[in-house]
């Protein structure tokens, strides 16, 4: 579901008049927000499947430290690559290693820094990303058609953010609703035609062009769209102090379960690895 969609499921499921109510567009947007923070994004963490992840390269210069991401939520690992391609496997130092000059990474605050022993090759950091903040549909535009040869496409509507140089992210308009292109800039705008250095090989009409880190889509499987729904109206209920609140909270830990259960595990062999969140999850929910 779009956030037009999401709102009308929200009003729906609360009973709120299209109009006039508490709660504005923009208000919802904030629920959803929020929800989508404490509440679906610890779940695609707890699962353990790879979800939210991402990877980006740093070359090492010596003396330099590397700044986490800014849509970072936590460090997956960290590996060297050299010239020859191998890869290495980084261990995490803390400050009492200093003195061994212990092969690895240091954290400080958000930057990474390299033990002195690591001069050369390239840093990889695969992480996992914070999806992106949830906005209206018409603060985006979407595809109508697609250029491959001069790497443009058509929008139905541009929104007034979008200039020559704006930084964007290319979003999938159907499941899994995937981030197809993060951080690009736009070469061009003329009307509703948008050139870029390139496309991503698998954009279709339907996706959509966002500022980077928006979204109108939420960047999560689509059985989490009807719990986002349920955590949002949770709140809105919460916070009028409405007395439907209890059992739509009761409904809410009912569909959390649901949603874990159909999504955990996601790769259904005995070759998925077991992690320690997963163990975990296995305890908790009672399934071990």
């Amino acid at each position: 579901m779009n956030t037009t969609e999401l709102i009308s499921a929200l009003k729906i499921k609360g009973s709120f008049p299209s109009s006039d109510d508490l709660f504005s567009d923009d208000d919802f947007l904030v629920l959803l927000n929020m929800a989508m923070d404490v509440e679906i994004n610890p779940i695609i963490l707890r699962l353990n499947d790879e979800y939210l992840l991402q990877s980006k390269d740093f070359t090492i210069s010596t003396g330099t430290t590397y700044r986490l991401p800014t849509r970072i939520i936590s460090i997956r690992d960290l590996t060297l690559v050299d010239g020859s391609g191998n890869v290495t496997k980084l261990d995490r130092n803390f400050e009492e290693d200093r003195s061994t000059n212990k092969t690895g990474y240091y954290l400080l605050r958000n930057s990474i820094e390299l033990s002195s022993d690591i001069v050369d090759g390239s840093l990889r950091m695969k992480y996992f990303a914070r999806p992106s903040k949830l906005v209206l549909t018409t603060d985006c535009g979407q595809v109508s058609s697609i250029d491959t040869g001069t790497n443009s496409v058509v929008i139905s509507s541009a929104p007034a953010t979008f200039a020559n140089g704006t930084v964007i992210d290319i979003i999938q308009n159907n499941n899994p609703f995937d981030l197809l292109s993060m951080d690009q800039s736009i070469t061009t705008v003329a009307g509703t035609t948008l050139t870029f250095a390139s496309l991503p090989t698998d954009l279709l009409v339907g996706d959509w062009i966002c500022i980077a880190n928006q979204s109108p889509v939420p960047l999560v499987p689509q059985e989490l769209h009807t719990l986002l729904v349920q955590a949002a109206l949770v709140e809105s209920l919460s916070s009028k102090k409405d007395k439907a609140f209890k059992d739509a909270n009761e409904k809410y830990e009912m569909l959390k379960n649901n949603v874990i259960n159909m999504l955990d595990p996601r790769v259904n062999n005995s070759s998925v690895k077991m992690r320690s969140g997963r163990i975990f999850n296995y305890f908790t929910s009672g399934r071990w």
